[in-house]
């Protein structure tokens, strides 16, 4: 199996978009419609054991919302309602070298999320929660672990918002193979996540 220093910068930076994709195409289908995005969203309010209609769920749901007409205003091109890999995979390699428009589309986004993480609001993110926060997405309990040591960038044992924001940029955005942001989902060369067909994009 490689490790991030043996792909290419590029790749590299494909290889994480293109798994975004998959948890983003929750039945599978190979493209991406607006009730992906919602089964995305609510599977991650009953993972978190928030109730669906809590502030907090209700703002992810709207925030699901808002980023899903962004980025279909954006990659959608031929306006067809869905987005395929590649047109995804080419909007957010643009995105990646435009930091203001990444920051005001994805941004509100990661701050919903991250917000119902913080179950009690002391804007500290424990190791038990992000873990219920990455099962969503898959990842097993043994690379939530590593993940949460690398995205604790100070080591006092908890996630600020601040910490996880920082993660959520270098991942949609950065080639460099040592990024703590890349362990955002976990370990993204994990065979569960890569290797089972749904991932690969071709060109």
């Amino acid at each position: 199996m490689p490790t991030p220093q043996d792909v290419p910068a590029k790749d590299f930076l494909n290889r994480k978009i293109d798994v975004c994709f998959k948890h983003g195409d929750q039945d599978g289908d190979g493209v991406m419609t607006v009730r992906d995005i919602y089964a995305l969203a609510v599977r991650i309010v009953a993972e978190l054991g928030e109730p669906l209609d809590s502030p907090k769920s209700q703002a992810l749901l709207a925030a699901f919302e808002g980023f899903w007409q962004d980025v279909k205003q954006a990659m959608d091109i031929d306006r067809d309602g869905v987005i395929t890999p590649l047109e995804w995979r080419t909007a957010l390699t643009e995105f990646a070298q435009e930091p203001k428009k990444f920051e005001g589309d994805f941004n509100p986004l990661a701050r919903a999320l991250f917000d119902l993480c913080d179950k009690d609001g002391n804007g500290k993110v424990t190791q038990r929660e992000f873990a219920r926060f990455q099962k969503a997405f898959g990842t097993t309990s043994e690379n939530s672990e590593r993940a949460f040591r690398e995205l604790d960038r100070n080591g006092n044992g908890y996630l600020s918002v601040d910490e996880l924001t920082e993660a959520w940029r270098e991942y949609y955005t950065s080639a460099d193979p040592n990024a703590r942001g890349n362990w955002l989902y976990g370990d993204i060369f994990q065979q569960s996540i890569w290797e089972d067909g749904k991932a690969a994009v071709k060109a």
